[in-house]
């Protein structure tokens, strides 16, 4: 299949899918105790170095794991949790979450049932 052939054009193909600032859903993830984010092999991870600083100075860490869905084995998984185990500050969620969007990284959240 053609996707010229459908009316797209190149910069939008080259764009890829559900890249956005995600600021249409960040409130979902809001309260979460852990956020996940996938980087597709071979995946650059520009601004990473500068995001790492931030979510330490806000008493998160992220962390590299093997924790990932099976369909996404082939994927490096960045887990970001609080390391007093609460949930997650909202302004580190916001960040790590239009992180991913500008490097079109898939991203997935655990939010705790009780608090």
């Amino acid at each position: 299949m053609n996707l010229g052939d459908r009316r797209f054009s190149r910069s939008q193909i080259r764009q890829g899918g559900g890249r956005g600032s995600g600021n249409d859903h960040v409130d979902e993830l809001y309260g979460s105790s852990e956020l996940y984010v996938y980087r597709p092999p071979g995946g650059r991870m520009k601004g990473f170095d500068g995001l790492k600083l931030f979510t330490d100075s806000e008493s998160c860490e992220m962390i590299f794991t093997m924790d990932a869905p099976p369909e996404l084995r082939d994927y490096e998984t960045i887990r970001i949790t609080n390391r007093n185990a609460k949930s997650i500050p909202d302004n580190v969620v916001k960040r790590v979450h239009s992180w991913a969007h500008r490097n079109n990284f898939l991203h997935s959240f655990f939010k705790p049932l009780y608090r």
